[in-house]
């Protein structure tokens, strides 16, 4: 009677441990699947900002010399305008 009892308390402190550790193991689980949701979000959120950058770099970059060629084609149409009607008078 005293094994079985002594067994039956060695059953009943295992079942209490495996419970625990399953427990702890979910908690872990739950933390990591939220981990992951987290870093999946940051690195969108970080290609979205990079992509944002380099549109703006690549916009900046450009306009100044769209502007420059612009500037300088009506400058050069307005004196070629100029040089016509000094020709004509």
């Amino acid at each position: 009677m005293n094994l079985k009892l002594r067994g039956q308390n060695f059953w009943t402190t295992l079942k209490e441990i495996a419970a625990i550790n399953l427990a702890k193991f979910r908690k872990v689980q739950t933390e990591l699947e939220d981990s992951a949701e987290r870093a999946d979000l940051a690195e969108n959120q970080l290609g979205k900002l990079r992509a944002k950058n380099r549109s703006s770099v690549s916009a900046s970059r450009t306009s100044p010399a769209r502007e420059l060629r612009e500037t300088t084609t009506t400058v050069r149409a307005t004196s070629a305008l100029r040089a016509g009607l000094v020709r004509q008078r």
